[in-house]
């Protein structure tokens, strides 16, 4: 069996690497790794199997647990915000009512959009400064604006 042990080696590199390629979430190339190595390991003359298969597990748990944070961390550096995002603290003008029942429109910028009070039983008049807080999938979730802030806009 150890004559072929660089065969499974291989194998299992072969696999994790696609495996990779094709998913975005990092699972398999600390195992990668951890193939190459053992792969390494095997070429040695007159080591045990079950040696490689330590080293293996050895360093591929090593891989996940020292880089993968980092490199997680990197990787979500690259996240860009929509043009929705920017939605988030602008103020707008309820034009249809929101109430428990019913979303309202919201007008931002002359542009339309479906609005949900921040709380579900508040009652929102046609006519009320809103303010967006979130945005849950295409709604945008709306306070009114206190008073004071209104006098501090004009």
């Amino acid at each position: 069996m150890e004559q072929w042990m660089w065969a499974i080696w291989l194998g299992i590199f072969v696999v994790a690497i696609v495996v990779e390629a094709v998913g975005t979430d990092l699972v398999s190339i600390w195992f990668a790794g951890g193939a190459m190595i053992a792969l390494i390991v095997s070429l040695i003359n007159g080591v045990d199997w079950w040696i490689e298969v330590i080293v293996f597990f050895v360093i591929s748990i090593a891989l996940l647990a020292a880089l993968r944070p980092t490199v997680k961390k990197l990787l979500k550096r690259n996240i860009t915000p929509s043009n929705a995002d920017s939605l988030i603290g602008q103020k707008g003008l309820l034009i249809d009512d929101i109430g428990p029942k019913n979303r309202g429109t919201v007008s931002i910028n002359d542009i339309k959009w479906t609005a949900v009070a921040t709380n579900e039983n508040e009652v929102i008049p046609v006519g009320t400064r809103i303010e967006v807080v979130a945005i849950s999938g295409n709604k945008l979730i709306v306070r009114p604006v206190p008073e004071e802030e209104k006098k501090e806009e004009k």
